[in-house]
């Protein structure tokens, strides 16, 4: 069963990968409502939002700087519209681990959220719930894109972004408002989403062959492959 989760795994990411059918590679076109908006862009996720919404790159490196001192207490809205900024400003290794470290506490957050509890439209759980999803979806296509690229530094972030994220952190202060289910199930929920993300870097570490080859068959290498990226301050 393990296997069979691992090879979904990497058959979801491998897909994720695929390139957009229009639009710029270098830049990610998302609107998760009330959280983004690329048009403007329009940012709504709390104490970093001026920062992250800036067009002045020096400002997004202090904001993102910023963030990373807080890196336990971000939620995984902060985490992907961080991952989208990054992007687009070119430090696209770094959008990778903060787009990793999103997708795991969105997948994280949907499955300790009390799915008796998820209330409706304006309701906190309702609206993080729904809108993990969303965020994986729309940023999705462009990371993978580029960071299928270099399958080996991908596998790092992933293994680092497993290693970090064992322990579950205190989400009633993360996300006020939000319903969860007993702590006591939390650990034993977070355990299996973290061998989950073993299993894809092991996955993807073992099918690099075949992973650049679906890529220079797909297209996705020849519509990604002009893209670089420049090094963030301090990490990737």
């Amino acid at each position: 069963m393990r296997l069979v989760r691992a090879v979904a795994l990497v058959l979801a990411c491998a897909a994720a990968a695929l390139p957009a059918l229009a639009g710029d590679p270098g830049q990610i076109d998302a609107y998760v409502t009330p959280y983004y908006n690329s048009s403007g862009p329009s940012v709504h996720v709390g104490l970093y939002s001026a920062g992250l919404a800036t067009k002045n790159q020096a400002a997004l490196v202090a904001t993102i700087r910023r963030m990373k001192k807080q890196w336990n207490d971000l939620n995984f809205a902060e985490l992907y519209v961080g991952a989208i900024r990054l992007y687009d400003f070119g430090f696209r290794n770094e959008a990778t681990y903060w787009f990793y470290t999103a997708q795991y506490r969105g997948r994280q957050f949907a499955a300790l959220a009390d799915q008796k509890k998820l209330g409706s439209i304006g309701d906190p759980s309702f609206e993080l719930y729904h809108a993990q999803n969303a965020f994986f979806e729309l940023v999705g296509p462009n990371v993978n894109g580029f960071a299928f690229g270099n399958v080996d530094l991908l596998v790092t972030i992933v293994r680092r972004v497993q290693h970090e994220n064992r322990n579950v952190g205190n989400l009633r202060a993360i996300y006020p408002g939000a319903a969860f289910v007993p702590t006591s199930q939390w650990q034993a929920k977070n355990a299996r989403i973290n061998s989950g993300l073993g299993d894809l870097a092991d996955q993807m570490a073992s099918r690099k062959s075949e992973i650049a080859r679906e890529r220079a068959q797909n297209g996705t290498e020849a519509r990604f492959a002009h893209l670089n990226s420049t090094p963030f301050p301090g990490g990737y």
